[in-house]
């Protein structure tokens, strides 16, 4: 909690009040006759305002009062173009270390001696290709990284027994796309947030996604 000094129009800690006042004895949290007395209020927050966080970010704006409460402000402003240019420079930086972490990964299954079956060796090739083609994509840096066929997902159980957590296992049902190099469920993710319970579809094929949250 924040406190706002109207006399001198400051913003201050509960430890600065206090400190400001060591002959006092407080009660805390700090009442708002406490703080009345010290002329000061709690000082409320007014909601942040949505923004683009690629090309704007949000500062503190004036203190506002309003009906005898005050409100800490907040605005949107533009990012500089060079912080802009920064940050996808960075970006981009980093998805290429990433991409390069996985051909590294994967070179093993180009090997003359890869344990890999021609087919097996085929999908990883076609994957490897993709991981090149990462930085000529429309929309990169922002796209997701292929997925490779060595990269089958995998979770605990979500609606076992609390004290007896499900140990975490291969999703089996999931299928491999080596068209979109992606890893799919058998049964389409549904919208807001929720997690694969591959025991929950083992038990019954007919569901498997726990949505969690609110």
């Amino acid at each position: 909690m924040k406190y706002y000094d109207i006399i001198n129009s400051a913003i201050v800690s509960e430890r600065q009040i206090l400190k400001a006042n060591p002959n006092t004895s407080f009660a805390l949290p700090l009442s708002d006759a406490a703080l009345a007395d010290l002329n000061m209020a709690k000082l409320l927050e007014d909601p942040r305002p949505s923004y683009n966080a690629d090309t704007q970010t949000v500062i503190e704006g004036s203190v506002e009062e309003r009906d005898g409460s005050y409100y800490q402000t907040y605005s949107v402003i533009d990012r500089s173009a060079e912080a802009i240019a920064n940050d996808l420079a960075n970006k981009k930086s980093q998805v290429r270390a990433q991409r390069n972490a996985r051909l590294t990964e994967t070179d093993w299954a180009m090997m003359p001696d890869s344990p890999l079956i021609d087919y097996d060796k085929g999908l990883m090739a076609s994957y490897r290709a993709a991981l090149r083609d990462v930085p000529a994509q429309a929309g990169f840096p922002n796209n997701p990284l292929p997925e490779g066929p060595d990269q089958r997902p995998s979770g605990a159980g979500m609606s076992g027994d609390i004290d007896n957590p499900q140990p975490s296992i291969p999703f089996d049902s999931w299928t491999y796309n080596s068209t979109d190099f992606v890893w799919e469920p058998p049964i389409p993710k549904p919208d807001g947030n929720a997690v694969w319970d591959e025991y929950a579809y083992q038990a019954d094929n007919t569901t498997g996604w726990v949505t969690i949250g609110i």
